[in-house]
C-alpha cells in the first residue's frame, strides 16, 4: 500500500456547510505530537497494525476496525505500537459541521470501534479510489461523500467493545444472505426473515438494533439502496425506474423517497454527480 494525500480547498468552502480539508493514507505512520491540535476535524482510522492514541490524559489503542473523531485544536500525540501502523484519515470542516454532529448525534474525541463487515471499514478507501478517477477541485463531490461518511460512522460505530457482536453476527449471518439473494424481491418483508431465523420479530429486532443500530426491515432497505448505487453507476441505460424495481421497490417515488433519505441525494442527483 503507498502513501496517498489528497488535499482539498475548494474556491467556495464558505459556501459549503461541511468540507473535507485533507484525506489520505499512511503506510507507515509514525509519531506525531500535537500539543496545539489540528485546526480541523479530524478522523484517523487504523487498517493494519496497531497504534496508540493519547489525549486529554487518556490512552486508546487503535487496532484494526477502530478509529478517532477529533476536534478542532484538541491536543494530542499518536504514535505506533506495531512495526507496520497503516492509517487512513480525512479532516475537515464548515460552519454547519458542529450543528450537524449535534443533530445526527456523533460525538467527538472519542474512540469509536465496528464490525469488519461494517462499511466504515472500506469506506475513506472507496473516497480516495473516486478522487483519484475525477479531479475534484472544488472539492463539491468529496463534501457531499464526506457527509456521506460521517451518517455511516454515527450508524455503524460504537463507542463500548464490541465482543457480543460477533456473535449477533453468527446468528444472523444466514439472513444477511437471505437479504442480499432478496433484494429484488418486493414481497420479502419482516415475516420471511423471523421465519427463516425462527425468531420472533421482536427477538430478530433487537439483535439488529443492537449490532447495527437498525431494524431488519431498515438493514434491508439499506442493502437494496447499495445496490441502487452501483446499478446508477454501472448501467446508466437503465432508466431510474427501472433501477428501483430491480431493487424491489414497486413505486418509483417510494425508491426516490427512500433513496433521498439514506444518501441525501435522488437517484438522478447521485448519477450525475459520478
Amino acid at each position: 500500500m503507498e502513501l496517498k494525500r489528497f488535499v482539498l480547498t475548494p474556491i467556495r468552502r464558505k459556501a459549503l456547510p461541511i468540507y473535507p480539508e485533507s484525506i489520505g493514507i499512511n503506510p507507515n505512520e509514525q509519531t506525531v505530537n500535537r500539543p496545539h491540535g489540528y485546526p480541523h476535524y479530524h478522523w484517523l482510522q487504523t487498517i493494519e497494525g496497531k497504534g496508540a492514541f493519547v489525549f486529554d490524559g487518556q490512552t486508546f489503542t487503535l487496532s484494526s476496525n477502530s478509529g478517532i473523531l477529533l476536534s478542532p485544536f484538541q491536543n494530542h500525540t499518536y504514535y505506533p505500537l506495531t512495526d507496520k501502523w497503516v492509517t487512513c484519515y480525512v479532516t475537515f470542516n464548515g460552519d454547519m459541521v458542529s450543528d450537524l454532529l449535534t443533530h445526527i448525534g456523533l460525538k467527538t474525541n472519542v474512540c469509536f470501534q465496528w464490525e469488519k463487515q461494517s462499511p466504515v471499514a472500506n469506506e475513506i478507501m472507496l473516497l480516495i479510489s473516486k478522487l483519484e478517477k475525477h479531479e475534484d477541485i472544488f472539492g463539491l463531490h468529496a463534501s457531499t461523500y464526506l457527509y456521506q461518511f460521517l451518517l455511516i460512522i454515527n450508524n455503524y460505530a460504537k463507542l463500548q467493545d464490541f465482543s457480543h457482536v460477533s456473535t449477533n453476527i453468527e446468528k444472523i449471518a444466514p439472513l444477511i444472505d437471505f437479504m442480499n439473494n432478496k433484494i429484488s424481491d418486493p414481497e420479502v418483508g419482516l415475516q420471511e426473515f423471523s421465519q427463516l431465523l425462527a425468531m420472533s420479530p421482536r427477538q430478530l429486532h433487537g439483535i439488529f438494533r443492537d449490532t447495527f443500530n437498525f431494524s431488519p426491515y431498515a438493514y434491508f432497505v439499506h442493502l437494496r439502496i447499495k445496490k441502487a448505487k452501483q446499478l446508477l453507476l454501472d448501467k446508466k441505460i437503465l432508466t431510474i425506474k427501472q433501477v428501483g424495481e430491480k431493487v424491489g421497490f414497486r413505486s418509483t417515488s417510494h425508491f426516490i423517497a427512500s433513496f433521498r433519505k439514506i444518501v441525501g441525494l435522488t437517484p438522478e442527483q447521485f448519477r450525475q454527480l459520478q
